[in-house]
């Protein structure tokens, strides 16, 4: 109970932006580019790499209204295309052979 007698509501699904979770994802890209700008390589890799999987648990869990621009297809194709993504990129990056020569 607030000081008036009212009562606080508990933020739900219904109040969260449309695009909200493309804008979650956009910002670990950007983070990605960040340090790939700056040679870090493999911390960009998992940036890439972890954004498109945070993209996918996020299409699974929100609603197509509330899931904004990452809802393209179904909710199954979504998933299977940006873990596929995701896993692709992480072990590509991960695969690279970084030694100066």
């Amino acid at each position: 109970m607030l000081a008036d007698g009212l009562v606080a509501s508990t933020p739900t699904v219904d109040d969260v932006p449309a695009l909200a979770a493309w804008w979650v994802v956009a910002a670990g890209v950007a983070v990605g580019m960040l340090f790939l700008a700056t040679d870090h390589v493999l911390r960009a890799t998992l940036c890439f790499g972890g954004s498109l999987l945070l993209a996918a648990v996020l299409r699974v869990t929100l609603p197509g209204s509330k899931a904004g621009g990452i809802a393209v297809r179904g909710p199954l194709v979504d998933l299977v295309i940006l873990v596929g993504l995701g896993v692709a990129v992480l072990v590509t990056g991960f695969t690279l052979d970084l030694t100066a020569r």
